[in-house]
């Protein structure tokens, strides 16, 4: 299965799983931005991924994409859960993970990820003893991109502060994941049991979402390359907006598919935390692979 799969790392270079995103996740687009920053020429990873679908899967990798039985779901689902299109009427089993609770019960035992519990304003026991544990929180949506609903809790006052959320939502403990002066996450994409590719992206923001592009390297410590680095912008259709929209792109999701901005330093990555990384993509692809949709427990959008 194609999958994109995001990284905090701490500070004692711990790499924590905060999501994984199915379908047909952006990360390959991006990565050759990165590439073509840093090194001035277009990385391979386009004809990487058709020959591994080739080789794998036995069909070009658009007929894999539309091959798969969540698929002609998934588009609608996306828009109703952007806030831009009405409630879909089915839902495909396959969807169930894209509800962040359903992934944190799946691979919460297998992978290091963040505590994570249910966020229930009628009782935050729990969510108080997160705190007393854990320090800062962050409140998420079970659903949802691009950082919405995204909040920083920094106490027992924020907490309580909030009241009725628009929808569910869960708490989490904070992975403090900064380099620098950015904080940073990492996309890493994985498919046919193979590691494809990652990149990193910056920001100056609470969260990474839709940051800074950044080529990802091995080096002998956690750093960039250059801190006082210059970024380069882009506007041009995504590899993946083309197979998945062709021409019908939604306006509303302009920046998402065509706009990024790079820069010209590289996130370097301890040699063991760069292949612990590859090695983590590797397996999740795996374990999605076999997943059986139907054993899943439904999501918070089908109760």
């Amino acid at each position: 299965m194609y999958l994109g799969i995001d990284f905090l790392v701490t500070a004692q270079l711990e790499p924590y799983v905060i999501e994984v995103n199915v379908g047909l996740p952006g990360g390959a687009q991006e990565y050759d931005r990165a590439h073509r920053v840093r090194y001035g020429k277009s990385s391979d990873i386009f004809r990487r991924i058709e020959q591994t679908c080739v080789n794998v899967y036995g069909k070009p990798f658009r007929e894999y994409i539309y091959s798969l039985p969540f698929i002609e779901s998934l588009k609608p689902f996306k828009i109703w859960m952007d806030g831009m299109g009405p409630y879909p009427d089915t839902f495909h089993p396959g969807l169930r993970l894209e509800d962040k609770w359903i992934q944190y019960q799946l691979l919460s035992p297998r992978v290091r990820m963040p505590e994570t519990l249910l966020y229930d304003p009628s009782d935050l026991a729990p969510a108080q003893e997160l705190f007393r544990k854990k320090g800062t929180l962050v409140l998420k949506g079970r659903v949802g991109r691009g950082g919405r609903h995204f909040q920083m809790l920094a106490g027992h006052a924020d907490l309580s502060a909030l009241g009725t959320v628009p929808r569910a939502c869960l708490v989490q403990e904070h992975i403090k994941s900064k380099v620098d002066r950015y904080v940073f996450s990492i996309r890493s994409i994985a498919f046919g049991g193979e590691f494809m590719c990652m990149y990193a992206n910056l920001s100056l923001r609470a969260y990474s979402n839709h940051g800074i592009l950044a080529f990802v390297s091995e080096g002998t410590g956690l750093g960039l390359s250059e801190s006082d680095f210059s970024t380069t912008h882009f506007s041009e259709k995504s590899w993946e907006s083309e197979i998945w929209f062709g021409a019908d792109d939604p306006p509303y999701l302009r920046h998402n598919l065509y706009e990024d901005e790079v820069a010209s330093t590289a996130l370097c990555l301890p040699e063991s935390l760069y292949t612990e990384v590859i090695q983590l993509s590797v397996k999740i692809e795996r374990w999605y692979e076999a997943i059986d949709h139907s054993s899943l427990p439904k999501a918070c959008f089908e109760q």
